[in-house]
């Protein structure tokens, strides 16, 4: 990792920039997405790398998923995680054929059943391959939008097939976060999310299994 980097991650979560639109609730700052805009353009004026650090946390990615769709639990859990930058977030979308046209990603999950510590799971089997994923490098929380499948039926009505947005956290077994790349020769994180057979419960859809499918 680069320093300046390295460096504004720090300072960003020092300063409470990763939770700006998080409600107080879950102790962010609870800011509107106008005075989002002007925190931005302020940093801007001075760092183009800490602005695009700062914006995509206080994105979809995914803080503002979460404050829209996400089940009780999540929110408890995650918000204020991601609030005092305790987590830190990526909304990973595009791939090497599909840039911001959801209807065209690759990457899929399974819905399955494992045997995990002796109780069965009702989970996802997901297979990624995600590129230009800002921030991805330093995650610790990725939020993947997949397509979901259900072969054999086991969602039972709830939910249903289609585009699917999951957490994932990034210490997943099997996931890949590498391969940096330098979009427009700016040093701000960017890089890779990829696995196989990388497998989380149901419960890891944002919103739960009942918005599976729903984009």
């Amino acid at each position: 990792t680069c320093g300046c980097c390295t460096y504004w991650v720090k300072h960003m979560k020092e300063n409470g920039f990763l939770g700006m639109i998080i409600s107080k609730e879950y102790g962010g700052k609870g800011f509107s997405a106008r005075a989002h805009s002007d925190v931005v353009l302020k940093i801007a004026s001075r760092s183009g790398v800490a602005a695009v650090t700062v914006m995509v946390p206080n994105s979809l990615g995914p803080g503002e998923l979460l404050m829209h769709y996400g089940t009780a639990e999540q929110k408890s859990y995650y918000l204020p995680r991601l609030a005092k930058g305790i987590d830190i977030p990526c909304f990973a979308l595009t791939e090497p054929g599909a840039g911001s046209d959801a209807t065209s990603i690759k990457s899929e999950a399974v819905v399955v059943k494992k045997k995990i510590d002796g109780k069965t799971v009702l989970g996802l089997d997901m297979t990624l391959d995600k590129r230009w994923i800002t921030l991805a490098p330093v995650v610790t929380l990725v939020g993947v939008a997949v397509n979901l499948r259900d072969p054999d039926g086991l969602l039972q009505g709830e939910g249903e097939e289609g585009i699917t947005c999951v957490l994932v956290p990034s210490d997943s077994k099997n996931l890949e976060l590498g391969n940096r790349h330098l979009p427009a020769s700016q040093p701000f994180m960017n890089g890779t999310v990829r696995g196989e057979n990388v497998f989380v419960p149901i419960t890891s859809i944002i919103g739960g299994q009942e918005q599976a499918g729903h984009g």
